[in-house]
């Protein structure tokens, strides 16, 4: 997914944490996922969008699901190695667009723009696409079509 600018894209903001809270619950975490860590890339390779705190002034920093597993207990201290396998238990458990979700929460948050044309989202909810100005308008009853 490119970071760029949100121009041609309509984004309710508000909206769009609604409906990714709605269809993601685990970005509502706060000890590992995207409200742990600052928006950006992984510290270690860059590419995936960062998701678990390491510790120590020395360590990684951020590191997305794949480097947290390369690094193993190595990216946490010893006083926190427990919480570190906690965490990478909890990001094994994701969903394979995990990377994906995590930069619309950040673009939800105002915290990343997004280059709309490296945005699929056709097979998001519509409550997502809405939200994103990529779906059908809501009707003027509220009820979702």
């Amino acid at each position: 997914m490119r970071l760029g600018t949100v121009e041609g894209m309509d984004v309710d903001r508000a909206a769009l944490r609604r409906a990714l809270l709605a269809t993601a619950p685990w970005l509502g975490a706060t000890e590992v996922g995207p409200q742990a860590v600052d928006a950006g890339a992984c510290d270690r390779c860059g590419d995936a969008p960062r998701l678990l705190p390491t510790c120590g002034p020395d360590g990684p920093g951020a590191v997305c699901r794949a480097c947290a597993d390369d690094l193993g207990d190595d990216g946490w201290c010893e006083g926190h190695r427990r919480e570190g396998r906690t965490a990478r238990a909890w990001a094994a458990d994701l969903p394979d667009r995990w990377a994906q979700t995590v930069t619309l929460w950040w673009v939800a948050t105002g915290e990343v723009r997004l280059d709309p044309s490296s945005v699929d989202v056709t097979a998001w909810p519509v409550e997502v696409r809405r939200a994103l100005g990529r779906g059908p308008a809501m009707p003027a009853d509220g009820a979702p079509r």
